[in-house]
């Protein structure tokens, strides 16, 4: 952690956080009196999402993008039911790592044992409170620094992902070695420095088999794909053709694949008998475009934050 960034708690229902995450950019909301608490987050500041009953834990992570006052527009239920707005301490988070909401209750990271007064909307965690977040997050969320967060998927899969890629710096260069799930990492990666939420192994059903697409990316938390993604290093590209096809059918999602350079022609000729529609909307990729593009959207982002403007 570096620091000059600040770790905040952020409490909130399961509802309202189950309204934020469906948002393309989240945003949360205080309530006046916690104006100072407010004042002191500063835009890129980490926040950890805690659930409140029948949750009770965090069940994610991001950073705050901006800051702003609402006294207008009305977003969670409670707002709607009164009909004004009940907080208008407003900031948009960048999403970086969160469980999906049906294991909210059983993954959730427990911190009981930091007797910290949770009846606040926002709590500033001491760097004893933080350290300990990061090393039980390490199973549920596959981080264990800080810089960790940025990296990999945004949605986590059960007990997996621990994510070793290193921070962001303009100087950072990615050995082109390519195995399968180091691009499946880079892919979402990419996918979460534009705004996407973005999951590794996202399940479909094929007729008669269950199978995986490597990535996707989706607008909303529990959203359909926007975009569908499957790596094939192994020349099985027929079967990789079929799951994107099955998401172009079902969701209408942008069908890209990564091959190697020797497979192109290859899956040219397949894209020759498929349907013109989905044909057409495929784009093949070869894993040093992935790299490089991952490499330049990193520097980008170093840039900006330098900047402030990201």
């Amino acid at each position: 952690m570096t620091s000059k960034t600040q770790n905040w708690l952020v409490i909130g229902k399961p509802k309202n956080w189950g309204t934020t995450l469906s948002q393309p950019m989240p945003i949360w909301g205080l309530k006046p009196r916690f104006q100072i608490e407010f004042q002191a987050m500063n835009v890129g500041d980490l926040l950890w999402f805690y659930s409140t009953s029948p949750v009770v834990g965090v069940i994610g992570a991001g950073f705050v993008k901006d800051k702003y006052v609402d006294n207008i527009n009305l977003i969670w239920e409670d707002e709607r039911i009164k009909k004004e707005v009940i907080y208008p301490l407003r900031f948009r988070i960048h999403v970086l790592k969160v469980l999906p909401q049906t294991r909210w209750k059983t993954e959730r990271i427990k911190i009981n044992d930091f007797n910290l007064f949770l009846q606040t909307e926002l709590h500033p965690l001491a760097p004893k409170h933080t350290l300990e977040l990061f090393r039980r997050a390490k199973e549920q969320l596959g981080v264990v620094t800080e810089e960790n967060l940025f990296t990999g998927a945004t949605i986590m899969q059960p007990l997996v992902l621990k994510e070793e890629q290193a921070a962001y710096a303009p100087v950072l260069e990615i050995k082109a070695v390519n195995p399968h799930r180091e691009l499946q990492d880079q892919v979402a990666e990419i996918g979460k420095l534009q705004f996407y939420y973005t999951e590794i192994e996202h399940s479909i059903q094929l007729p008669g088999e269950k199978k995986n697409l490597d990535v996707v990316w989706k607008r909303e938390i529990d959203g359909v794909p926007t975009f569908a993604f499957e790596v094939e290093l192994s020349g099985m590209v027929e079967k990789a053709v079929e799951r994107l096809k099955f998401a172009f059918r079902k969701w209408n999602s942008r069908p890209r694949i990564i091959v190697p350079q020797d497979g192109i022609q290859r899956l040219h000729n397949i894209m020759a008998t498929s349907d013109k529609n989905f044909a057409e909307q495929v784009r093949i990729y070869e894993p040093d475009q992935i790299v490089k593009l991952l490499n330049l959207k990193r520097q980008l982002k170093s840039v900006e934050q330098n900047l402030a403007i990201y």
